[in-house]
């Protein structure tokens, strides 16, 4: 499922702005410097360097611009390894760098949504609404430290970022995989919210630097998918008011924090029964 993004996005060609938002997509920035928008041989490229810095992407996966399957999006990529790329398309062009940034996750993500189909879930559900949401707006977020852990889930957003704004980076980090967050990256604005998936992890595990702890979350992630029991309702995703991230936004002051139409403080439910 390709969603649209809100807000006003550059109608030309540029890279991505120098923001925390975007780390997760830094090895390919260099060579994405093109002077307008990609099309086909831009794509196979950036594919190729992709595989020889060694990103373990299958064998058939391309991005095949402006190509109109006949069968369903996620089950035409299942069978041919194409993934239909419109040109010109903010949406695509970041969904096609996050295959290049997370290629296990996504395509045992696009197998998740094969199975759900194969066994009658064509139409949306629980189950296959969770994977889309995490695929366009998920965040993994690792975390060593409980306390952390809890005041995230459960949306206390002053402990989280303000009291423990020195963790971030040390014992709780952000690695985005939804592409529909770099879109609207583009357009940042208060009220912009990503979806978290938090994932425990050891101390030492922030001793790596980002690209490594990224590799390991993306190994990890994918794991977790392959099992149909595990992620089957949105609800498991937890919201993620991604401005106040320390360092995602000026100014990050008392009155920002204060502003609790963003910072909502209910508590998030997380009766089971609830989809």
């Amino acid at each position: 499922m390709r969603m649209a993004a809100q807000g006003c996005l550059p109608t030309t060609f540029a890279v991505w702005p120098q923001h925390p938002l975007y780390r997760s997509l830094a090895p390919w920035r260099a060579a994405a410097q093109f002077a307008d928008w990609p099309r086909q041989a831009e794509y196979d490229a950036l594919l190729a360097q992709a595989r020889a810095s060694g990103q373990p992407l299958p064998p058939a996966l391309r991005f095949a611009c402006d190509l109109e399957p006949t069968q369903y999006y996620e089950m035409h990529i299942g069978s041919s390894g194409e993934i239909p790329t419109r040109t010109q398309n903010w949406h695509d062009w970041f969904g096609a760098l996050a295959w290049l940034s997370w290629p296990q996750s996504k395509l045992a993500l696009n197998a998740r949504h094969v199975r759900a189909i194969e066994r009658g879930e064509v139409g949306r559900g629980p189950f296959r609404d969770a994977a889309t949401l995490l695929d366009e707006c998920g965040v993994i977020v690792p975390v060593c430290d409980d306390a952390l852990a809890n005041a995230l889930q459960e949306m206390d957003w002053q402990a989280l970022f303000v009291q423990h704004a020195a963790a971030w980076g040390t014992r709780i980090d952000s690695h985005v995989l939804g592409h529909a967050l770099f879109e609207q990256g583009l357009a940042m604005h208060i009220g912009w919210c990503g979806k978290a998936l938090l994932l425990p992890v050891a101390a030492d595990f922030f001793a790596l630097d980002y690209w490594q702890r990224q590799q390991a979350l993306d190994a990890r992630l994918a794991a977790l998918l392959a099992d149909d029991d595990w992620l089957q309702r949105p609800r498991e995703l937890l919201p993620l008011p991604l401005l106040g991230i320390p360092g995602w936004w000026q100014p990050q002051d008392a009155a920002f924090y204060a502003n609790t139409a963003y910072f909502r403080p209910t508590r998030r439910a997380n009766s089971a029964t609830l989809n």
